[in-house]
């Protein structure tokens, strides 16, 4: 009877999501396998932005996995580890850089959260695998979560993260501020510039992945515009002179209109607007594809 009785409150308890589903998520990106034909890579404004789901929609039978980490830096580890993950068979391999600022700067160099899930005990990995999906379903709960549940409390803010397999996690928050990240990234670069060492390494990394035959598309990820100009002048980003090294180097880089999506605080889209910047992406990558067939 008690097995019953637990049974049947799994289902209707409140769940720790942020616990097990999150870091499912983290091991099923780190230890994806080789088998996509597009791996999106950068930092949490590509993991919180682009839905490789929307994308195939648009790209049929092509698989896409969203290879973005916090903080990620764009260099050769990650380089390597991305391409880790194209099918060694397909004939259509294509590399998708969301250039944020952050990624040249010294402060994402050491890919922190990549090396910390990369480096996870067997054992835990295997948990996180195979276990977290039935764990959640029987997630500690508290007394407040319990009250909240039974009257039906809906709180007056919230921050919506919903943990996809394929690498994406949809994001919202309520409410909107728009100027919320600005403080922190005031911050960062006040002691971090976008370094010219980063961008060669990037430039070497495009004109080696074009070399072999592999399409290099790349784009910076839209910000707010107070965000945007902020990273221009204390980041010391220059986007026209990286675009035209990325294309020279064999790659493709997209302009995007940065009023076209909306952030839900300054530094990462809203649900519709990943959406639209997923869908976008893919249509500059099918006219890619099919320019060179």
């Amino acid at each position: 009877m008690a097995s019953v009785l637990i049974g049947l409150l799994s289902f209707v308890l409140p769940k720790n999501k942020e616990k097990y589903l999150r870091d499912r998520f983290w091991t099923q990106k780190t230890f994806a396998p080789e088998k996509y034909q597009i791996v999106v890579m950068g930092d949490s404004r590509v993991y919180r932005g682009i839905s490789p789901e929307i994308m195939e929609k648009n790209l049929p039978g092509m698989k896409v996995l969203n290879f973005g980490y916090s903080n990620g830096g764009l260099n050769a580890e990650m380089f390597n580890a991305a391409e880790g993950k194209l099918s060694k068979n397909g004939q259509k391999k294509v590399i998708v850089l969301g250039v944020s600022p952050n990624c040249l700067t010294a402060f994402t160099q050491k890919n922190e959260q990549f090396q910390q899930e990369r480096k996870r005990p067997r054992e835990d990995v295997f948990e996180r695998l195979y276990l977290n999906g039935i764990l959640y379903q029987f997630s500690a709960t508290s007394p407040e979560g319990i009250r909240d549940l039974m009257k039906n409390q809906q709180s007056s803010g919230y921050y919506l993260n919903e943990y996809h397999s394929n690498g994406y996690v949809q994001s919202e928050k309520f409410p909107v501020d728009t100027m919320e990240a600005m403080p922190s990234y005031t911050d960062d670069f006040a002691n971090y510039k976008v370094e010219k060492q980063y961008i060669d390494g990037l430039i070497h990394q495009v004109k080696t992945w074009s070399d072999s035959g592999i399409c290099v598309v790349g784009f910076r990820p839209p910000v707010s515009m107070p965000m945007r100009e902020l990273e221009d002048s204390a980041g010391l980003y220059n986007e026209a002179v990286l675009s035209v090294l990325f294309s020279k180097a064999g790659g493709h880089w997209i302009d995007l209109k940065p009023n076209g999506y909306k952030t839900y605080d300054g530094s990462h889209l809203n649900q519709e607007s990943a959406i639209k910047l997923s869908e976008d992406l893919a249509f500059k990558i099918r006219e890619l594809i099919n320019a060179k067939e």
